[in-house]
């Protein structure tokens, strides 16, 4: 389900202000699906959530992220990009707010200014309907005043102060989080697509060698069918491992989807991808998929991978389909192998009239 969010700034400024702090009360990290569901929650706008959410709470003392987790994909599963958004309009209502205030001081300064005026020209001159003592009364109670719009101020910027750094903290940990797989703790298929476009712009740029790997567990739905799916997923975690070591920091890892990763090698031409393929299979194939590392034995485990060389006069999503079309013939030819993409140019040829 996709709610539109149609929030003034100041709505969703009062929003997330009520959002952070009920995922505070059930210790609940402020992370993009939790504050998704939780804003949603808070806003209203999807009753059926709200009835679930209500029913849990009123029957639970604590909330978890995996409840959370099941409510967002059941109810919201609509992007954590618009967590993002409402973060950056809570922040923008915020100092909405302070700039409101300080104009109201502004003004009232103005007004100070003007009356210390008038009573500097009263006092020179001796003109006026008011005497000394009472132009002299009238200051002080403006000076009153405008100390107690100082102090309200300084109370506003104070509480200002506080939510800009508790929405800016929060603000990294949801960008951070929301091209993280909290499955494996590598990057998500978000972060894969950013670092897809900009690898791919300066390959084309620098003519630099640019390699994909797709790598897919093979037969993974029947360790699922077998074992389970908590056994599946420390089975993930320990594949994201392997590849995780095996490859270089400047290189990127990804959890593509499901049960495939994808590995950008820069500055790597193809006999270079094609060894970081082959360790990749040989080493997940020796390692141990016992009770000790993944909860039950289950044998050898292996892994097909698909290779591609970037060429700067395609897309990074034709990149990826050849890349792609390499994985599925490794899988089709036996699988615990590697198999290659080589980039065709397309010749159009031209037809005489």
């Amino acid at each position: 389900m996709i709610v539109d969010y149609t929030e003034s700034v100041e709505e969703a400024t009062q929003i997330a202000r009520v959002a952070l702090p009920l995922a505070n009360k059930y210790a609940l990290p402020a992370n993009p699906v939790n504050y998704a569901v939780l804003y949603e929650y808070v806003a209203g706008q999807n009753s059926e959530l709200n009835a679930v959410l209500d029913q849990l709470r009123e029957a639970k003392k604590e909330l978890t992220s995996d409840q959370l987790q099941a409510l967002y994909q059941r109810f919201v599963d609509s992007g954590d990009e618009q967590v993002i958004n409402n973060v950056r309009q809570a922040l923008a209502g915020i100092m909405a707010s302070t700039i409101g205030s300080l104009d109201k001081v502004e003004q009232e300064s103005q007004s100070y200014q003007a009356s210390l005026g008038d009573a500097a020209n009263q006092l020179a001159s001796g003109k006026g309907a008011e005497s000394p003592v009472d132009v002299i009364a009238k200051l002080i109670e403006e000076t009153l005043r405008m100390q107690e719009t100082s102090k309200t101020l300084q109370d506003e910027l104070e509480k200002t102060n506080k939510d800009l750094m508790q929405l800016r903290t929060d603000y990294k940990r949801v960008r951070q989080e929301s091209l993280i797989d909290p499955l494996t703790g590598i990057q998500n298929r978000r972060a894969f697509d950013e670092s897809l476009s900009e690898n791919c712009t300066q390959a084309g740029a620098s003519h630099q060698p640019l390699c994909l790997l797709l790598v897919d567990i093979d037969f993974f739905k029947k360790v699922n069918d077998t074992h389970g799916h908590v056994v599946g997923d420390a089975v993930l975690k320990q594949v994201a491992n392997v590849i995780n070591d095996t490859v270089r920091g400047g290189d990127v890892l990804a959890r593509y989807g499901g049960e495939e990763f994808a590995v950008l090698l820069p500055n790597t031409p193809m006999d270079g991808a094609e060894r970081v393929a082959d360790n990749i299979c040989n080493i997940v194939r020796n390692c141990s998929m016992n009770q000790l590392s993944v909860g039950a034995e289950i044998g050898r485990i292996t892994v097909s991978v698909g290779v591609a060389q970037f060429h700067s006069s395609e897309s990074g999503e034709a990149f990826v389909v050849r890349s792609d079309t390499a994985l599925y013939r490794a899988k089709e030819s036996g699988r615990n192998r590697v198999c290659t993409h080589t980039f065709e140019a397309k010749v159009e040829q031209a037809v005489d009239v």
